[in-house]
C-alpha cells in the first residue's frame, strides 16, 4: 500500500475573459491538468476550463526567432539574453523557413507539433527593403497581420503561440530594438528611479461626420483614475478638445519619463491627429533609456506595410541610436484605416483590466486578453469578418512579444545563495524581494556561456535547487524573472572542495518508465562516482540519507576503491517517496561514519493531482451527507486515505456520522466516488446568490456576491491523522429558482 505523507499547498486564482466555446490549442480538460503548460497560456486556461491553479504546472517554454539569413548572425546576444528568461530558443533563417507566409506558417506549426511548450514567435524585419520578411493580409482592405501566423490549430481565431514582430530596415535599426529591450528588462532604473510609475494619456473626441465621438475621452478619464488607484504617482493627460497641437505637451511629457503611453482617438499611419502628434515628431523626443510601451488604439497607427514608411509604430521602435535611444520600446496597435470607435474603447479598457488585475502583464497574452473583451460585449458579432475576428487580426505588436509591462516602479531581488562545489554540482538558492519577503513562481535559468544549465520555479519559498549537470566550469550565472520586478542577476563562483571524487551520474528508474517518478511509486536509483585524480581511493563506509518524506530513507553503501580517473556505480537502492522537500525536488546526502556531507543532490519528482467534485445538492436549512467525485490526475495509486471535511466559517457546520474513519484509494488516472462520512448542516443560505472563491492556500474561501464569507473546506488525511491534499474550487452556486444547475468541481450547490 502506499501512503501520501506530505501536505500538496494549492493556490488559486481567478481567471481572465479569453473567449467563449474556444479550448487551448484543442485540448481537452483531463490533457492539460498536471501536465507542462506554457507560462503564458497559464490565465487563458484557467478561464476556459474548469481548472484549479494547483491543477495544473505553468513553466517558462520555448521562443522561435525567425529572421532573413543576413540578420541570423547579429541575434547572438538578444538570443542569450531570451535563454536567460528562461525560454528554450529556436533560431531560424527565412531561407530555413520558407519564402513565403503559408511557408512560414508551416515552420512554425512543425516547430509547435516537435515542442508543444512554444509559446512566443519573434519576427525579425519590414515587409520590404533590406530585411523584408512577408506577412498576411487580412480582409477587404488587405489589412497587414501577422496574427494569422498564431492561427495554428482549429478554426478559431483564439493564438496558438504569441507573435510579436521587429520591423526594421537597417542592423542599426536592429539594435537599437534590441539594447532597448534588453535595458528594459535588466536596467530600467539606471538613469530615473520614478518613470515607471508615471503615465502619460492621449484621446481626442473627433469625426469627420456626425455624431461627434464622446467615449474616447471618457475611456481615457477612467483608465487615469484606474492608473492612479493603482498606485501611479503621476498620470498626464492631453486631450481634444481643447489641444489640437498636442506634440507640444506630449514631447516633455514623454521626455521627462512615463512607463505608459496609452492613445485613444483619430488617426492614421503618419500618427495622432487629434490632439496632433505624427511621425517627424519622433525625432523631437530626447527620453534615451526611458522609453515607454505605446498602447494605441486608433486605426491604422501599426500598418507597418504602409506606403507611409515608417508608419508611426516603426518610427516609435526604431527612434534613436542603440546608444542614445528614444521613443518606445514596444508598440501595440491595429494597422486597419476604419476601425471603430466602440470596439476600440473595449480592446483598451479588457486589456488594462488583465493587466492591471490580473497581472498579465506579457504583452502577448495581455493583447488577447483585450481583444477577447468583443466575445462578452459583442458576442453577436462572431460571423465571418465580424469584430471578433476582424480585430484579432489587425491588431499587432511591434516589439518582442514576451516583454512585460512595468506598471509600477519595479522591485529588485535579493539572492541567499548556498555554496556550490564542482564534485557534487548541486545548487540551493533562494530569491526574496527587497523587503525580504520570498518570491514564489519566479523562473529561474541557470546558464553558462550562453547556455541553459537548468530553469524551472521557485517555490512558495522562494527556494530552487537542482543538481547540475556539467564538467569543468569555473562559474555559473543565476537570472530570475517574475513579473514586476527587474530581472535578477548573480554570477556564481564554483567551489573546489578538495574531494578528489564526483558524483558524475543519478539514474533514476521506475516500474511506470516515466521519466519523472510519482509520489508513492517505488523508485531504484543507482548512483555513479568518478575518480577525478591520478591515484586510486581507498574504500569508505558511508549512508546514504534522505531529508524526510522517503521510506525508507536511510541505506548504509560500502563506496568501493576506485582506480584513477575511473568511474563505478554503486549499488541500486530502492525507495518510496510520499513527499517533496523544495518545489518538486527531494534532497538526499551521502555522509561518511562521523556524519560528514560528501555528496549533496536533489531528484525530481512528479506531484500528484486531484479534481474534486460534490456529487450532491444542497438546500437551505437542511443537512446533507455529499459524496465526493474524485479524478487521480496523476500515475500514482493511493491507498488507505481518509478524506475530511471541515466547516472553516458561518454558513455551514459539519459533524461525523459515526463513519468519519473509512479509507479510500484512488488508482491512476481514474474518477472514483468516495463517501465523506461527515453530515454537512446548512444554514439559511438565500436563493439566488453565488458564493465565489478568494485566493488563498489550502483552504475553500466562499464569499456572497464577492465578499470574502468563508463556509468550508474539504481534507484528504492518511490513516496515521497527516493530512494528504486539500482540495478547494471556485464557487458555491445558489439558484435563483430551484432548478437544478451544473455542479462545479469541489462545490456545493444550494438548491
Amino acid at each position: 500500500m502506499y501512503y501520501f505523507k506530505k501536505l500538496v499547498n494549492i493556490l488559486i486564482i481567478s481567471g481572465v475573459l479569453f473567449g467563449a466555446n474556444s479550448s487551448f490549442r484543442g485540448y481537452s480538460k483531463d490533457q492539460i491538468i498536471s501536465k507542462k503548460i506554457p507560462l503564458a497560456f497559464s490565465n487563458m486556461i484557467l478561464s476556459q476550463y474548469d481548472i484549479l491553479t494547483s491543477q495544473i504546472n505553468p513553466q517558462r517554454g520555448s521562443y522561435l526567432i525567425i529572421a532573413p539569413d543576413g540578420v541570423v548572425n547579429y541575434l547572438g546576444d538578444f538570443v542569450s539574453f531570451k535563454k536567460s528568461q528562461g525560454f528554450d530558443v529556436y533560431l531560424r533563417s527565412l531561407s530555413e523557413s520558407g519564402g513565403n507566409p503559408v511557408e512560414i506558417k508551416n515552420t512554425i506549426y512543425n516547430v509547435l507539433m516537435t515542442d508543444p511548450m512554444l509559446e512566443y514567435v519573434l519576427l525579425i524585419g519590414d515587409v520590404d527593403g533590406f530585411a523584408e520578411f512577408p506577412s498576411f493580409y487580412y480582409g477587404p482592405e488587405n489589412d497587414v497581420t501577422d496574427q494569422e501566423y498564431t492561427h495554428l490549430l482549429g478554426d478559431d481565431v483564439v493564438p496558438d503561440v504569441f507573435i510579436g514582430r521587429l520591423s526594421i530596415d537597417s542592423l542599426s535599426e536592429l539594435a537599437v530594438i534590441m539594447s532597448k529591450t534588453i535595458q528594459y528588462a535588466r536596467n530600467p532604473l539606471a538613469y530615473d528611479q520614478n518613470w515607471l510609475d508615471r503615465g502619460l494619456i492621449v484621446a481626442g473626441n473627433y469625426a469627420n461626420t456626425y455624431p461627434i465621438p464622446i467615449t474616447p475621452k471618457w475611456t481615457s478619464y477612467w483608465l487615469r483614475d484606474e492608473l492612479l488607484n493603482y498606485g501611479f504617482n503621476e498620470v498626464d493627460t492631453v486631450f481634444y478638445p481643447p489641444l489640437q497641437q498636442g506634440a507640444p505637451y506630449i514631447i516633455p511629457a514623454i521626455n521627462e519619463g512615463v512607463g505608459i503611453v496609452n492613445y485613444r482617438g483619430w488617426g492614421d499611419a503618419n500618427g495622432w491627429h487629434y490632439p496632433e502628434f505624427h511621425v517627424d515628431d519622433v525625432n523631437d523626443l530626447n527620453n534615451g533609456w526611458l522609453t515607454p510601451v505605446f498602447f494605441s488604439y486608433v486605426c491604422n497607427s501599426n500598418d507597418f506595410a504602409n506606403n507611409v514608411d515608417p508608419c508611426l509604430a516603426e518610427a516609435i521602435i526604431r527612434g534613436g541610436t542603440p546608444t542614445v535611444p528614444k521613443g518606445g520600446v514596444a508598440f501595440i496597435g491595429p494597422s486597419d484605416l476604419h476601425t471603430s470607435t466602440k470596439y476600440n474603447n473595449v480592446i483598451n479598457a479588457y486589456m488594462y483590466d488583465a493587466m492591471l488585475n490580473y497581472n498579465i502583464v506579457e504583452l502577448g497574452p495581455a493583447m488577447q486578453a483585450g481583444q477577447s473583451g468583443l466575445v462578452k460585449e459583442f458576442p453577436a458579432q462572431s460571423g465571418p469578418g465580424e469584430a471578433q475576428e476582424f480585430y484579432a487580426n489587425v491588431y499587432n505588436i511591434l516589439g518582442d512579444p514576451s516583454l512585460q509591462v512595468y506598471l509600477d516602479t519595479p522591485d529588485e531581488f535579493n539572492f541567499n545563495i548556498q555554496p556550490i562545489y564542482s564534485s557534487e554540482r548541486f545548487l540551493d538558492f533562494s530569491v526574496t524581494s527587497s523587503n525580504g519577503d520570498p518570491v514564489p513562481q519566479t523562473v529561474i535559468s541557470i546558464m553558462n556561456n550562453g547556455d541553459i544549465l537548468s530553469k524551472g520555479n521557485t517555490d512558495l519559498d522562494g527556494r530552487y535547487i537542482t543538481t547540475l549537470e556539467f564538467e569543468d566550469l569555473t562559474d555559473i550565472d543565476i537570472y530570475a524573472n517574475k513579473s514586476g520586478f527587474v530581472q535578477g542577476h548573480a554570477n556564481v563562483v564554483i567551489g573546489d572542495n578538495s574531494s578528489i571524487l564526483t558524483l558524475s551520474n543519478i539514474d533514476i528508474s521506475t516500474l511506470s518508465g516515466n521519466q519523472l517518478f510519482t509520489l508513492s511509486e517505488t523508485v531504484n536509483m543507482a548512483l555513479t562516482l568518478k575518480n577525478e585524480s591520478n591515484t586510486g581511493t581507498d574504500a569508505i563506509q558511508t549512508e546514504l540519507v534522505f531529508m524526510g518524506n522517503v521510506l525508507p530513507n536511510l541505506f548504509p553503501i560500502e563506496i568501493p576503491s576506485i582506480s584513477p580517473n575511473s568511474s563505478v556505480i554503486l549499488p541500486p537502492i530502492t525507495f518510496t517517496c510520499y513527499g517533496t522537500n523544495v518545489g518538486e525536488s527531494v534532497i538526499g546526502k551521502i555522509q561518511d561514519s562521523d556524519g560528514f556531507t560528501l555528496f549533496t543532490f536533489a531528484i525530481e519528482a512528479e506531484k500528484p493531482v486531484f479534481g474534486i467534485d460534490f456529487i450532491d445538492s444542497g438546500v437551505p436549512s437542511s443537512i446533507l451527507n455529499p459524496e465526493l467525485l474524485i479524478t487521480n490526475y496523476s500515475g500514482g495509486f493511493y491507498d488507505g486515505i481518509n478524506i475530511s471535511l471541515t466547516p472553516i466559517s458561518e454558513g455551514a457546520s459539519v459533524s461525523s456520522n459515526g463513519s468519519s474513519n473509512l479509507t479510500n484509494s484512488f488508482v491512476p488516472f481514474e474518477s472514483t466516488t468516495h463517501q465523506t462520512g461527515y453530515d454537512v448542516s446548512l444554514e439559511n443560505v438565500a436563493y439566488g446568490k453565488i458564493l465565489w472563491t478568494n485566493n488563498n492556500y489550502n483552504q475553500a474561501i466562499f464569499g456572497f456576491d464577492r465578499r470574502p464569507t468563508e463556509l468550508f473546506k474539504q481534507d484528504m488525511y492518511n490513516k496515521d491523522g497527516t493530512p494528504k491534499y486539500k482540495a478547494s474550487r471556485t464557487a458555491l452556486d445558489v439558484p435563483s429558482e430551484k432548478e437544478g444547475i451544473t455542479s462545479k468541481s469541489a462545490s456545493l450547490r444550494i438548491l
